[in-house]
């Protein structure tokens, strides 16, 4: 805890303010339960989100801060969190203000804003952090410890991101933000390969579709994504076209058919076909590989450019 201490070291206000990032916000009426509490009847809560008035929030310590934190560190976060931009009313949001890489991994403080005219109880949220808005890692916290923030109030608070949680190693960068992730929203970073398939794979392979699986956005929930990893040409003149499932569904995807449209970057169709997927299994929340071969004599554009090819998937 207050490991942000560190960088405060014989450092003055305005470099600490400097330090402050640009803050991610999310509407409340866009939260589920199991995400954010307000304490507050749902008609009061849609009432408040239709509000479009700024407004500006005060220094709320959790008990364990306000017991541990001396004077002039508590005038520091106040100082901070007056900084903050105004907020929408009806919003909840995050702004970081120290980032300190760690062994095994990576910790944050941030200030958990409430805007909104109800105590607000962050429970399990997602949490991303982007350099250079690039996506570095992306967690899932249960934040019930950070309990009740007061309306119109900002919260210190902070976070450790595991290295598993990364999505690449590199640490170089100019700035970076600490974004909110709410909404019905999945993110199947689990890949999940089937076994035939895992046996033809090198290490190499493998580990270049886990990079992948992880560095994909999240998806909304109930729906299925197909990204396009891998588009060649055996020595037969066949057109291998590498596709990852991703299932946002709570059930296994299982299709039957879907059809595939290949274009490449002039928007010409490659090739185009209707595929036997009927041994494709994805589990709930996970991201599956598979190879669709088309055979020469369906190739529409022989001198096609594959590295710039864009896969089309629909059922």
């Amino acid at each position: 805890m207050f490991s942000f201490l560190r960088n405060w070291i014989n450092k003055d206000k305005q470099e600490l303010k400097q330090e402050i990032q640009e803050q991610s916000t999310v509407e409340t009426e866009k939260l589920e339960e199991s995400q954010m509490e307000l304490e507050g009847t749902t008609a009061q809560k849609q009432t408040a989100n239709k509000s479009l008035r700024k407004v500006t929030t005060e220094l709320s310590l959790h008990p364990a801060w306000e017991q541990h934190l001396d004077a002039e560190k508590k005038y520091t976060l106040r100082f901070l969190q007056a900084e903050l931009p105004a907020m929408i009313e009806g919003t909840v949001g995050v702004a970081g203000f120290s980032l300190i890489p760690q062994e095994g991994g990576v910790t944050v403080a941030m200030f958990f804003r409430n805007a909104s005219a109800f105590p607000a109880k962050f429970k399990n949220v997602g949490l991303s952090i982007h350099l250079d808005n690039k996506p570095f890692a992306r967690h899932q916290f249960n934040l019930e410890e950070l309990g009740s923030i007061p309306p119109y109030h900002s919260r210190p608070w902070e976070v450790f991101f595991p290295q598993d949680s990364f999505l690449h190693d590199n640490f170089s960068f100019k700035r970076w933000q600490v974004l909110l992730k709410f909404g019905k929203h999945v993110w199947p970073s689990h890949l999940d390969l089937d076994p035939e398939m895992e046996e033809r794979m090198t290490e190499k392979q493998k580990d270049h579709l886990e990079e992948l699986a992880k560095s994909l956005p999240v998806i909304p929930a109930g729906t299925v994504d197909f990204h396009s990893f891998y588009t060649g040409k055996t020595e037969k003149g066949e057109l291998v076209v590498g596709l990852l499932f991703r299932n946002g569904m709570r059930k296994i995807y299982k299709p039957n058919k879907l059809r595939l449209r290949l274009k490449d970057a002039q928007g010409d169709t490659v090739v185009s076909g209707i595929m036997d997927t009927t041994h494709i299994r994805v589990l709930p929340g996970t991201s599956r590989p598979w190879l669709v071969v088309f055979p020469p004599e369906m190739v529409k554009k022989a001198d096609a450019d594959l590295s710039a090819c864009h896969a089309e998937v629909s059922e």
